[in-house]
């Protein structure tokens, strides 16, 4: 099978990135031209959405596939745990939230898949549970690819797994 692999939309990080300058500059104006009381929000401005410049910035730049399908599995590099084989896939979901969509993974030994997170990562997860989503979870929103396509695939390939491993 060819290998799919899906960016980053750089629309919607250059978005991102305009949106964070546009706010550490007003944050910067409540600073220099705000009354005294304001300040603190002025300097909240600056260092919250100052924060997303490099991070925006470094998205627009790194020309890596954020998503590889390929024959071997699911590589997400947000989630940090390398491939995740067909085999160990045994179902998906599609969630959106927002507008923000998601493929929800259903594992076999999805503690194989956790060990490998950070305590913070591992936290989120938690979180993310208590939300209705699995445990590790394919975000989408920011791709250049429809996420109903991308859904069916892995279904489509984790299911061919199955069919073979059986």
């Amino acid at each position: 099978m060819e290998a799919i692999t899906v960016s980053a939309s750089k629309f919607k990080y250059a978005l991102l990135l305009v949106i964070a300058l546009s706010l550490v500059v007003g944050g910067v104006l409540i600073i220099v031209r705000g009354e005294q009381g304001d300040v603190w929000l002025g300097w909240a401005c600056v260092v919250f959405f100052g924060t997303g410049i490099p991070i925006f910035s470094w998205q627009l730049l790194d020309s890596r596939p954020r998503l590889v399908l390929d024959d071997q599995g699911v590589l997400d590099r947000t989630l940090g745990v390398g491939v995740i084989p067909w085999t160990e896939i045994t179902g998906a979901e599609l969630k959106s939230i927002q507008g923000n969509h998601f493929v929800c993974l259903q594992l076999r030994n999805p503690d194989r898949w956790l060990g490998q997170l950070s305590p913070l990562q591992r936290a989120m997860v938690s979180a993310n549970e208590r939300l209705g989503f699995s445990a590790l979870n394919l975000n989408l929103g920011a791709i250049n690819a429809d996420p109903l396509v991308v859904y069916e695939l892995i279904l489509k390939r984790a299911a061919a797994a199955q069919l073979i491993d059986d």
